[in-house]
């Protein structure tokens, strides 16, 4: 005899970010939630991308138009998991007077994505403009430098190279996809000072989920406002 069915999830909506997509999705059951904590006890980043990434496939019941970005999955799984196991938080955040560490009660509802979009096509000189995309975090898994940030300067230059999907002329485009690693970096390198600092700015400012947060520390009475930015701020 088969046991009973014990529980019809209910059904929620939400918008994906870079798309403005509505997707209804479900809250994860324990058999995802055991994955996704197995997966942060590791502490391995590569695992806990994984995790969250399967965890959007199997709760979000619609077909999702386009891959994802790193803003939409943070968006996407924070959303999931403040109806699967509740809607707040508790975050532990150092003073910035003391340092003590403060636990902090946040409220994932409230969480939003940054409205700053930064300009896609970033122009180079007066003949060369580079398009630019959001990276995925299939981009981070495949890229070892990405996922676990050797330094902050290697991070920072291999994110521009994969945030850049082409070279445009006025005669032609650039596919980078199609141009070897070596290429692509001797292009970078090719770049004045300030050239280079237009396609950082773009690197710097990929959309985050963002929630700004304020407590009064609990050692030394110091009123802090801070802003959370990114999944690993948030958990």
């Amino acid at each position: 005899m088969a046991l009973p069915k014990l529980n019809s999830a209910p059904v929620y909506e939400m918008t994906i970010p870079s798309t403005g997509q509505n997707v209804t999705y479900r809250p994860f059951l324990v058999k995802e939630q055991k994955n996704l904590l197995i997966a942060f006890e590791s502490q391995n980043r590569r695992d806990l991308v994984r995790a969250v990434q399967r965890t959007i496939e199997v709760c979000v019941e619609d077909d999702i138009n386009q891959d994802l970005t790193t803003f939409d999955v943070d968006y996407m799984f924070t959303k999931i998991r403040s109806k699967s196991v509740g809607e707040t938080a508790d975050i532990l955040i150092p003073c910035n007077e003391c340092e003590t560490k403060n636990e902090v009660k946040v409220d994932l509802d409230d969480v939003s994505v940054t409205d700053e979009i930064p300009e896609m096509m970033v122009p180079i000189n007066e003949d060369v403009s580079v398009q630019m995309k959001f990276p995925t975090y299939d981009d981070f898994l495949g890229n070892t430098t990405l996922l676990d940030s050797a330094t902050v300067t290697e991070a920072l230059l291999q994110l521009i190279i994969t945030c850049m999907d082409s070279v445009l002329t006025e005669e032609e485009r650039y596919s980078l996809r199609d141009e070897t690693a070596e290429d692509v970096i001797n292009f970078l390198e090719s770049m004045t000072s300030q050239q280079f600092e237009k396609v950082s700015q773009f690197a710097n400012n990929i959309p985050n989920v963002t929630k700004t947060v304020s407590f009064s520390c609990e050692s030394c009475g110091h009123e802090n406002e801070k802003t959370l930015r990114g999944l690993d701020d948030f958990f």
